[in-house]
């Protein structure tokens, strides 16, 4: 029987030199405004990583933790395992000896998990610890049937010559089911000549699925098109659309556009992951100052704050967690957003819809006479917009939005471009945030980076502990899998409101908000790659200048 008494995770990792005190009063006092487990809360906010504290928390309660590596379920059991209980208990059987089930949990502690278990499987209980992150790379590894669904019907068919004899419904259902277990973003179904590719985007990178005989693709286009409610008697020009589905029991939602190409349609599927909901901020994984400036920035009264990147940065989860931090009792907030991407309670949201003249500048002009506190905004593109969002903050309104730039200073020039005068941004802009989204070392097959002397002159004269993954089944040989973010954040004091006065350079602008402390994106990646979450090659595929150097 565990010792399931109060485990001093915090005091654990002080004494291992993982966790200052002040770390710790953080994450308490963090702890006692969300209701969340310590070590959960640790963990989100990038103070120590979960294996860390599966460490601790198994030491303490006297089980082995087991990695994905140690793990080889069996055969037996996993016929009997589906992903939806796995993910529902937080827990692996892994193997059945001596009338004794050996489970591998997130929490062993759980009253609720080991029930859950217990109900499925009726046997003594052998626990073990595994972290939650191992458990999705099981579940990815031997329940998904991440690749095998697509191959397996075609292979049932390899003599079809003709759409009457393939099974286009099953191959659809099998392609967007493939695309949402492999943890895809994008599907990507591309006609050419003699075949029709199919890729999905999984961690921002386009990566091949299983290819599709030519003739089937107009079949499968149409399905889709059944599917999302679409045309299916037009292709000549593009169309938009949305599609639901089930999957193991939840719901699954996509975007949907269909363009005309040379070779029949080509279409992209975006897909809207709402089951988790939007996260909290600080689940983002930021720096504890960074945290704290961006919750004092939802706690603002009024003025303008942008978040800036390129399309995929991750810009819209950061608004929505900011949202999360505004105290919806007390103050109304409201959404204009193309299109709304998660339901959040309390907050009236609202879809612009450009087939009847209600965009960004129309939704933002109705919603002032709606007596809102807090606005966001899902893009500034024009003048109009840009202009009504400035009148907005100067009048009381906290307004969040989002804004195509390189970077957080280069929001400044693109304003001034789009018509706002300098004096009136001075007055109202609070703050911008720039990021970028970089993926994470496999933590499968991770191991100790070797330092070169590239790496040395990039780090600096602080190496850290860089990691790297040489590659494993689960992250498909990359040694790079799941995302998180890095950015920089520019609020303007009293000096650099005095220096945006006048006419100055983005470069000027950036020597003086240094001084002030401020840090740029790849500063941000070079502290992410010493504490060996991601690696150089990452922080500057994403962090370069759109401008190439000479070499």
């Amino acid at each position: 029987m565990l010792d399931t008494h109060r485990i001093r995770i915090g005091d654990a990792l002080m004494a291992q030199g993982l966790l200052t005190q002040k770390q710790l009063s953080m994450a308490l006092d963090e702890q006692k405004r969300a209701h969340r487990p310590l070590g959960e809360i640790l963990i989100s906010l990038g103070f120590v990583r979960s294996d860390q504290v599966a460490e601790r928390m198994a030491s303490a309660l006297g089980v082995p933790l087991l990695r994905v590596r140690d793990i080889e379920p069996d055969s037996v059991l996993l016929s009997a395992l589906d992903a939806s209980f796995v993910r529902a208990a937080q827990a692996f059987p892994i193997a059945l000896e001596n009338g004794t089930l050996r489970v591998a949990m997130v929490d062993p502690t759980d009253p609720e998990k080991i029930a859950a278990v217990r109900q499925c499987f009726p046997y003594p209980l052998d626990l073990c610890m595994t972290t939650d992150a191992d458990l999705a790379l099981l579940v990815r590894k031997y329940l998904s049937g991440q690749s095998g669904a697509v191959a397996a019907l075609m292979s049932q068919r390899e003599d079809a010559a003709t759409i009457d004899d393939f099974p286009v419904e099953q191959v659809t259902t099998a392609i967007l089911g493939d695309a949402v277990n492999r943890g895809a973003t994008d599907i990507h179904i591309q006609p050419e000549e003699t075949i029709t590719r199919v890729r999905f985007r999984i961690d921002g990178v386009l990566q091949n699925a299983e290819s599709l005989p030519r003739f089937a693709s107009e079949a499968i286009i149409s399905r889709i098109k059944i599917m999302s409610r679409l045309d299916i008697a037009e292709r000549r020009r593009p169309q938009d659309g949305r599609l639901r589905f089930e999957l193991d029991g939840r719901r699954v939602e996509m975007r949907i556009s269909v363009m005309p190409n040379v070779f029949g349609e080509n279409v992209v599927l975006r897909i809207l992951d709402r089951t988790g909901g939007a996260l909290r901020l600080m689940q983002l994984g930021l720096d504890p100052s960074l945290l704290h400036n961006l919750q004092r920035v939802a706690a603002s009264p009024h003025g303008l704050f942008l978040v800036t990147g390129p399309t995929g940065s991750g810009k819209t989860t950061t608004l929505y967690s900011l949202l999360g931090e505004v105290d919806s009792m007390t103050r109304n907030v409201a959404t204009i957003e193309d299109p709304v991407e998660y339901p959040m309670p309390l907050v009236r949201q609202s879809q612009t819809d450009t087939a009847v003249g209600y965009g960004f500048h129309e939704g933002l002009r109705a919603l002032l006479r709606q007596d809102p506190d807090v606005v966001l905004v899902g893009e500034i593109r024009d003048q109009d917009t840009a202009g009504m969002a400035i009148k907005a903050a100067m009048t009381g309104h906290l307004v969040m939005s989002t804004l195509h730039t390189n970077s957080a200073l280069g929001a400044i020039a693109r304003l001034v471009n789009l018509g706002v005068p300098s004096y009136l941004l001075v007055d109202c802009l609070i703050g911008v945030l720039a990021q970028r989204l970089v993926r994470r070392v496999c933590e499968n097959c991770v191991e100790p980076a070797t330092v070169t002397p590239e790496l040395a002159r990039w780090l600096g004269e602080d190496i850290g502990t860089p990691r790297m993954s040489k590659g494993c089944d689960i992250c498909g040989g990359t040694g790079l899998m799941g995302r998180t973010m890095i950015c920089e954040l520019f609020l303007p004091n009293d000096g650099i409101v005095d220096l945006l006065r006048g006419d100055v350079t983005t470069e000027r602008l950036e020597a003086v908000a240094r001084e002030h402390g401020f840090r740029s994106v790849e500063d941000d990646g070079r502290a992410r790659v010493r504490r060996g979450i991601t690696t150089m090659d990452e922080v500057l595929r994403v962090s370069r200048s759109h401008r190439l150097e000479r070499e």
